[in-house]
């Protein structure tokens, strides 16, 4: 779809204002798309007609599966922008040999439900933001390291089945598979070691974790160690650690259907909202 005059252009950072701006119209929708833009301000794509920014997306990049969400002027939609964009941002990822995207939305909003649909995306699955604050947890000295090079492959083996099986239990992921380890994997976790950390016992690796900022983005016990305790024991130790690293809150995010939520129930971690998530095959 073509909007006369509409103009894309990568986000500047002479936009960050005007963008600010733009995602102050409707705080709700927008709060993680700023929280990104702050952190990865090059994963945007700007579009404007004339001089006003228009609309703004999350373009993630290329991959087999990847991510894109869009954000468009209130006062603008219905329109056409929004599906344009979508459309331009799609034609990016698939020449980037991307094969499947993803999207989100809070849940509730039918509206953008109903958009995503119209554009070929299916419902995939629905995930809880939730937050901490508080104070540390008292605990006693636990067998948490850094993560080392050395640690890849049994970790990756670890995460990779952990969260094949819950995807498997919750049943909203039928092409749910265990991924693979790879160079590319490999490089990317060593060049962010300082955020990973393995829980160890008698010298085997038992548990995994990736902190990002002051969210505990992924957590994973072996499956054969669940049902221990050793989860509790690692939450707690995670969130002392971002704790002592300035932040007041601890975040995270759990997929609706998880027998983990009630361990972050426990550990006083509550409810913001919940995202739904959308997927298509272009």
């Amino acid at each position: 779809m073509n909007i006369p005059g509409i103009r894309y252009e990568h986000f500047s950072e002479k936009d960050y204002n005007a963008a600010r701006e733009l995602l102050s119209y409707d705080v709700d929708a927008s709060e993680d798309i700023l929280r990104v833009l702050a952190e990865e301000p090059e994963l945007f794509i700007t579009a404007f007609i004339e001089d006003k920014l228009v609309a703004l997306a999350q373009v993630n990049e290329p991959a087999s599966q990847t991510y894109l969400t869009v954000f468009v002027d209130p006062q603008l939609r219905r329109q056409g922008i929004g599906s344009a964009m979508v459309k331009y941002a799609e034609n990016e990822l698939r020449a980037g040999g991307s094969q499947i995207v993803r999207s989100s939305c809070r849940a509730g909003h039918q509206s953008s439900l109903a958009f995503a649909r119209k554009l070929g995306y299916d419902e995939y699955f629905s995930s809880a933001y939730m937050q901490r604050t508080g104070d540390c947890f008292p605990l006693e000295e636990l067998p948490v390291r850094l993560y080392t090079d050395e640690d890849y492959l049994p970790t990756q083996s670890l995460y990779a089945t952990a969260f094949h099986e819950m995807r498997v239990r919750v049943g909203c992921f039928p092409d749910s598979v265990i991924a693979e380890p790879s160079e590319k994997g490999r490089r990317a976790w060593i060049e962010d070691a300082e955020n990973r950390f393995v829980y160890e016992i008698n010298g085997e690796i038992v548990a995994y974790s990736h902190l990002c900022g002051h969210e505990i983005s992924s957590i994973s016990v072996r499956t054969d160690f669940q049902g221990q305790g050793i989860g509790r024991k690692f939450v707690m130790y995670l969130c002392n650690e971002i704790y002592q690293r300035g932040s007041a809150t601890v975040d995270l995010w759990c997929v609706v259907g998880n027998d983990a939520r009630s361990l972050y129930d426990s550990l006083g971690f509550k409810e913001k909202y919940v995202k739904e998530f959308v997927l298509k095959t272009l």
